[in-house]
């Protein structure tokens, strides 16, 4: 009897609690692409992401009472890197924030390393997939001293609608990831302290 109540009870919780359904929020990479009328930045850059983070498993809001899960860093950084060597003559992935190595044999004139945060949620009392989206990403970048460059700062927005779901679940997070790297890279662009000689 003890069973079948504790069998009940954890059934109950469940309920109430839902589940955190996985996702792939990575773009379409072939849709970052930079304006035709944009120049790029003649800089060399490397962007750092700590190891803790490209592996950080973020849960937020779905239907129904459930939620997502996804790593939003390592789902973005292959599109992270295609828009930055939209924006700079060079890209490079540093394994520190000091890498001496490849900064001088890069010739790096400054560090980008970025910051993302989500939130998802939908309306929906019986379908988990997040009708609505939003990436917000930050760029920290400094030159090789230190110094800070600049902080821009955009927010990406992703929406979906139930029929669109059928052929992929993580629709409204990959055209949140999307926009965020769209914005960032006209952020960058636009941005005359990156110019600099």
């Amino acid at each position: 009897m003890r069973i079948i109540k504790l069998i009940s009870m954890l059934a109950v919780v469940a309920v109430i609690t839902g589940c955190a359904h996985p996702l792939v929020i990575s773009p379409d990479i072939s849709k970052v692409e930079r304006s035709g009328n944009a120049q790029a930045i003649d800089k060399n850059v490397g962007y750092y992401i700590p190891a803790d983070m490209r592996e950080k498993l973020v849960k937020t809001g779905g239907g129904g009472g459930d939620s997502v899960k996804y790593t939003p860093y390592k789902d973005m950084e292959t599109a992270l890197y295609k828009m930055l060597s939209n924006v700079f003559k060079s890209v490079t992935m540093l394994k520190s924030p000091n890498d001496a190595e490849a900064i001088a044999k890069h010739s790096i004139n400054y560090i980008i390393t970025p910051e993302i945060t989500t939130q998802s949620s939908s309306p929906s009392a019986f379908t988990w997939p997040p009708t609505k989206f939003s990436v917000n990403l930050t760029c920290n970048i400094t030159d090789i001293s230190g110094k800070v460059i600049g902080k821009p700062a955009v927010t990406g927005e992703g929406n979906a609608e139930f029929s669109e779901f059928k052929s992929d679940y993580s629709l409204s997070g990959k055209r949140a990831t999307l926009d965020s790297l769209l914005k960032m890279q006209d952020s960058l662009l636009k941005m005359p302290e990156l110019r600099a000689p």
